[in-house]
Protein backbone atom coordinates (compact mmCIF):
# COMPACT_ATOMS: atom_id res chain seq x y z
CA UNK A 1 0.00 0.00 0.00
CA UNK A 2 1.23 3.65 -0.58
CA UNK A 3 2.27 5.87 2.44
CA UNK A 4 -0.94 7.50 3.62
CA UNK A 5 1.31 10.74 4.24
CA UNK A 6 2.32 11.69 0.74
CA UNK A 7 0.54 14.38 -0.66
CA UNK A 8 -0.55 12.65 -4.26
CA UNK A 9 -1.91 16.04 -6.55
CA UNK A 10 -3.12 14.14 -9.32
CA UNK A 11 -6.58 15.71 -9.13
CA UNK A 12 -5.57 18.52 -11.42
CA UNK A 13 -5.06 16.39 -14.04
CA UNK A 14 -8.13 16.25 -14.58
CA UNK A 15 -8.63 19.21 -15.59
CA UNK A 16 -5.89 19.16 -18.10
CA UNK A 17 -6.14 15.39 -20.06
CA UNK A 18 -8.52 17.02 -22.67
CA UNK A 19 -6.26 20.16 -23.12
CA UNK A 20 -2.78 18.12 -22.80
CA UNK A 21 -1.79 17.13 -26.16
CA UNK A 22 -2.76 20.47 -27.99
CA UNK A 23 -1.36 23.06 -24.84
CA UNK A 24 1.43 20.91 -22.81
CA UNK A 25 2.52 18.46 -25.12
CA UNK A 26 4.42 20.04 -27.54
CA UNK A 27 6.78 21.92 -25.06
CA UNK A 28 8.26 18.21 -24.32
CA UNK A 29 8.16 16.87 -28.03
CA UNK A 30 12.19 17.28 -28.74
CA UNK A 31 12.54 15.12 -25.20
CA UNK A 32 9.83 12.73 -26.09
CA UNK A 33 11.83 12.34 -29.36
CA UNK A 34 15.27 11.40 -27.80
CA UNK A 35 14.31 9.65 -24.58
CA UNK A 36 13.95 6.25 -25.98
CA UNK A 37 17.50 6.48 -28.56
CA UNK A 38 20.19 5.97 -25.80
CA UNK A 39 18.43 2.54 -24.93
CA UNK A 40 19.54 0.47 -28.69
CA UNK A 41 16.55 -1.06 -27.87
CA UNK A 42 16.75 -4.87 -29.59
CA UNK A 43 13.95 -6.84 -30.25
CA UNK A 44 11.90 -8.43 -27.34
CA UNK A 45 13.36 -5.42 -25.13
CA UNK A 46 10.56 -4.95 -22.18
CA UNK A 47 10.41 -1.38 -21.28
CA UNK A 48 8.66 0.38 -18.43
CA UNK A 49 7.39 4.26 -18.58
CA UNK A 50 6.53 5.53 -15.82
CA UNK A 51 4.23 8.57 -15.93
CA UNK A 52 2.97 8.21 -19.69
CA UNK A 53 0.16 10.85 -19.31
CA UNK A 54 -1.69 10.71 -22.56
CA UNK A 55 1.08 8.01 -24.19
CA UNK A 56 2.18 10.63 -26.39
CA UNK A 57 5.73 9.88 -26.12
CA UNK A 58 4.66 6.25 -27.04
CA UNK A 59 5.04 7.23 -30.72
CA UNK A 60 8.71 7.17 -30.63
CA UNK A 61 8.61 3.45 -29.74
CA UNK A 62 9.77 0.83 -32.15
CA UNK A 63 7.28 -1.99 -33.22
CA UNK A 64 10.08 -4.84 -32.00
CA UNK A 65 9.39 -4.07 -28.27
CA UNK A 66 7.17 -4.43 -25.25
CA UNK A 67 5.98 -1.51 -23.00
CA UNK A 68 3.99 -1.04 -20.13
CA UNK A 69 3.08 2.27 -19.29
CA UNK A 70 1.58 3.56 -15.74
CA UNK A 71 0.41 6.84 -14.49
CA UNK A 72 -1.48 7.81 -11.50
CA UNK A 73 -4.20 9.77 -13.52
CA UNK A 74 -6.90 7.59 -14.59
CA UNK A 75 -8.44 10.47 -16.92
CA UNK A 76 -4.93 11.22 -18.58
CA UNK A 77 -4.86 7.11 -19.38
CA UNK A 78 -8.19 7.17 -20.57
CA UNK A 79 -6.73 9.68 -23.35
CA UNK A 80 -3.86 6.97 -23.51
CA UNK A 81 -6.08 4.32 -24.57
CA UNK A 82 -7.80 6.15 -26.75
CA UNK A 83 -4.76 7.08 -29.05
CA UNK A 84 -4.26 3.12 -28.92
CA UNK A 85 -7.09 2.46 -29.88
CA UNK A 86 -6.64 5.05 -33.06
CA UNK A 87 -3.61 3.07 -33.78
CA UNK A 88 -1.29 5.57 -32.93
CA UNK A 89 1.44 2.93 -31.09
CA UNK A 90 3.53 0.24 -32.91
CA UNK A 91 4.83 -1.23 -30.11
CA UNK A 92 2.54 -3.34 -27.75
CA UNK A 93 1.77 -1.43 -24.59
CA UNK A 94 0.26 -2.12 -21.52
CA UNK A 95 -1.14 0.76 -19.82
CA UNK A 96 -1.99 0.44 -15.92
CA UNK A 97 -3.24 2.90 -13.45
CA UNK A 98 -0.52 2.81 -10.75
CA UNK A 99 0.96 4.85 -7.80
CA UNK A 100 5.30 5.11 -8.84
CA UNK A 101 5.67 5.07 -5.05
CA UNK A 102 5.04 1.28 -4.95
CA UNK A 103 5.50 -0.53 -8.50
CA UNK A 104 3.11 -3.58 -8.53
CA UNK A 105 5.81 -5.56 -10.67
CA UNK A 106 8.28 -7.89 -9.63
CA UNK A 107 12.47 -7.43 -9.00
CA UNK A 108 14.50 -7.16 -12.27
CA UNK A 109 11.09 -7.12 -14.63
CA UNK A 110 12.33 -4.84 -17.00
CA UNK A 111 15.67 -4.24 -19.64
CA UNK A 112 15.56 -0.41 -19.10
CA UNK A 113 12.87 2.44 -18.03
CA UNK A 114 12.03 6.03 -19.20
CA UNK A 115 10.54 8.22 -16.53
CA UNK A 116 9.55 12.21 -18.36
CA UNK A 117 8.71 14.97 -16.56
CA UNK A 118 7.46 12.42 -13.81
CA UNK A 119 9.56 12.68 -10.55
CA UNK A 120 9.43 16.66 -10.54
CA UNK A 121 5.17 16.34 -9.62
CA UNK A 122 5.71 13.09 -7.07
CA UNK A 123 5.37 13.31 -3.69
CA UNK A 124 8.95 11.47 -3.15
CA UNK A 125 11.39 11.52 -5.98
CA UNK A 126 13.57 9.16 -4.71
CA UNK A 127 11.13 7.01 -3.62
CA UNK A 128 9.97 6.81 -6.91
CA UNK A 129 13.54 6.13 -8.28
CA UNK A 130 14.57 3.39 -6.11
CA UNK A 131 11.14 1.72 -6.94
CA UNK A 132 12.52 2.31 -10.81
CA UNK A 133 15.99 0.94 -10.03
CA UNK A 134 14.20 -2.31 -7.90
CA UNK A 135 12.16 -3.43 -10.76
CA UNK A 136 14.89 -2.59 -13.86
CA UNK A 137 17.53 -5.74 -14.70
CA UNK A 138 21.18 -5.35 -13.27
CA UNK A 139 23.22 -3.20 -15.98
CA UNK A 140 19.74 -1.43 -17.28
CA UNK A 141 19.02 2.01 -18.23
CA UNK A 142 17.09 4.80 -16.36
CA UNK A 143 16.45 7.64 -18.99
CA UNK A 144 15.01 10.99 -16.72
CA UNK A 145 13.95 13.78 -18.85
CA UNK A 146 12.67 16.64 -16.55
CA UNK A 147 12.54 20.44 -16.53
CA UNK A 148 15.77 21.25 -14.64
CA UNK A 149 18.23 23.66 -13.11
CA UNK A 150 21.01 22.93 -11.10
CA UNK A 151 19.85 26.29 -8.91
CA UNK A 152 16.51 27.14 -8.86
CA UNK A 153 17.17 30.99 -7.69
CA UNK A 154 15.15 33.16 -5.64
CA UNK A 155 12.12 33.46 -8.96
CA UNK A 156 12.22 29.39 -8.82
CA UNK A 157 11.74 29.56 -4.27
CA UNK A 158 9.19 31.86 -5.30
CA UNK A 159 7.05 29.86 -7.78
CA UNK A 160 7.76 26.54 -6.46
CA UNK A 161 4.96 26.21 -3.83
CA UNK A 162 2.73 27.25 -7.03
CA UNK A 163 4.23 25.03 -9.07
CA UNK A 164 3.36 21.73 -6.96
CA UNK A 165 -0.27 23.37 -6.06
CA UNK A 166 -0.80 23.10 -9.97
CA UNK A 167 0.62 19.99 -10.33
CA UNK A 168 3.57 20.81 -12.44
CA UNK A 169 6.77 20.14 -10.19
CA UNK A 170 8.81 21.39 -8.14
CA UNK A 171 12.43 21.85 -8.17
CA UNK A 172 14.85 18.74 -7.69
CA UNK A 173 18.16 18.27 -7.64
CA UNK A 174 18.38 14.74 -9.81
CA UNK A 175 21.71 15.02 -9.68
CA UNK A 176 21.45 14.48 -6.27
CA UNK A 177 18.89 11.82 -5.66
CA UNK A 178 20.91 10.15 -8.96
CA UNK A 179 24.03 9.97 -6.60
CA UNK A 180 21.65 8.91 -3.41
CA UNK A 181 20.79 6.09 -5.19
CA UNK A 182 24.17 5.03 -6.37
CA UNK A 183 23.64 5.14 -9.96
CA UNK A 184 26.05 6.06 -12.80
CA UNK A 185 25.39 9.22 -14.46
CA UNK A 186 26.13 8.24 -18.23
CA UNK A 187 25.41 11.47 -19.88
CA UNK A 188 23.44 14.61 -19.50
CA UNK A 189 21.48 16.66 -22.77
CA UNK A 190 19.59 19.63 -22.77
CA UNK A 191 16.35 19.40 -24.51
CA UNK A 192 13.75 21.53 -25.75
CA UNK A 193 16.46 24.61 -25.82
CA UNK A 194 13.87 27.05 -26.90
CA UNK A 195 10.47 26.84 -24.56
CA UNK A 196 12.02 25.06 -21.58
CA UNK A 197 14.67 24.21 -19.49
CA UNK A 198 14.54 20.56 -19.72
CA UNK A 199 17.40 18.01 -19.36
CA UNK A 200 17.67 14.37 -20.50
CA UNK A 201 19.92 12.49 -17.74
CA UNK A 202 20.94 8.34 -18.65
CA UNK A 203 21.73 6.65 -16.45
CA UNK A 204 23.20 2.60 -15.26
CA UNK A 205 22.17 0.81 -12.72
CA UNK A 206 25.73 -0.55 -11.11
Amino acid sequence: MADSKRKHRHGIYKLYAPIYDRFMAPSFTDGHSKMYKPLNLKAGDHILEVGVGTGISLTNVPDFVKVDAIDYSEPMLVKARQRQEKGDFQAEINFQQMDAHVLDFSDKTFDHTVVAHTLAVVADPEVVLREIMRVTKSSGLIVIVNHYKDKKGILGTLWNPFRKRLGLGKHVDFKQIIENCSLELLSEERVNRITTHSKMLVCKIP
